[in-house]
């Protein structure tokens, strides 16, 4: 937003409009609830000192952490072995102020580069780290324990680790009972990336004459937990 030199609220509302652009003409019903991460700032603040009151969460360099050694279940979903993990890819290298390497940001206190992206609260003024919006929205709407989580199969670890340890931590309660994890949709075999030049939009495919509806057959053709391999042919 900053090197658009607009607000954040201004660049994120085209890339909404095209989503629900796209939802609506690959016929898919609408969630009663999409909650905005920036309209719920109280109550990821308010989650961040249930934390700190149970002890799982401490301040270093104007940023607050979670504390992994302190959740010992950390790595169950991933099956990760905590013991081995080497500092490096995955982790945010900027994050020297943490006591341990796998510990993660809960709130990340303002630094110039941030410019104007910032809350003042009772935390300090910052902003929420990747991960603590989807619990604080998650547990609002479905509840401390929920049935079922989706996401990509990248999503597994860190960020879902993440939302179980500071979920679980602050609740003491479960907080999904069955995960359900998508597989990465692939492109005449090759990964789908901007840098090979085949990454295409639901926009794209309809503007080459594709129909939405049998854009979405093909789609749900595929097991979720399998590589869809997407061709023109």
């Amino acid at each position: 937003s900053q090197a658009a030199g607009v607000s954040l609220q201004e660049h994120t509302k085209k890339f909404r409009d095209m989503f629900f652009r796209d939802i609506d003409r690959l016929n898919i019903e609408r969630a009663e609830i999409y909650p905005a991460a920036t309209e719920h700032i109280p109550e990821m603040v308010a989650l961040v000192e249930k934390l700190f009151e149970r002890g799982h969460a401490y301040r270093s360099g104007g940023s607050i952490y979670f504390k992994i050694s302190t959740f010992p279940r950390y790595g169950a979903l991933s099956h990760m072995d905590m013991e081995n993990l080497k500092a490096g890819a995955r982790v945010d290298s900027d994050e020297y102020e943490k006591e341990t390497v796998s510990d993660f940001a809960l709130w990340k206190g303002w630094s110039e580069r941030d410019g104007n992206v910032f809350w003042e609260t009772q935390l300090g003024k910052g902003r929420p780290g990747w991960h603590i919006e989807c619990s604080a929205m998650s547990m609002k709407y479905l509840g401390e324990t929920f049935d079922i989580h989706t996401g990509g199969i990248d999503n597994i670890f860190p960020h879902h680790e993440n939302e179980i340890a500071q979920s679980e931590g602050a609740t003491g309660k479960k907080f999904v009972n069955y995960w359900m994890h998508n597989a990465h949709l692939i492109v005449e075999s090759k990964k789908m990336a901007k840098s090979e030049g085949n990454y295409f939009t639901v926009e794209d495919l309809v503007s080459k004459g594709h129909n939405p509806v049998a854009i979405r057959y093909l789609l749900m053709a595929t097991h979720y937990r399998q590589q869809l391999n997407f061709t023109f042919e």
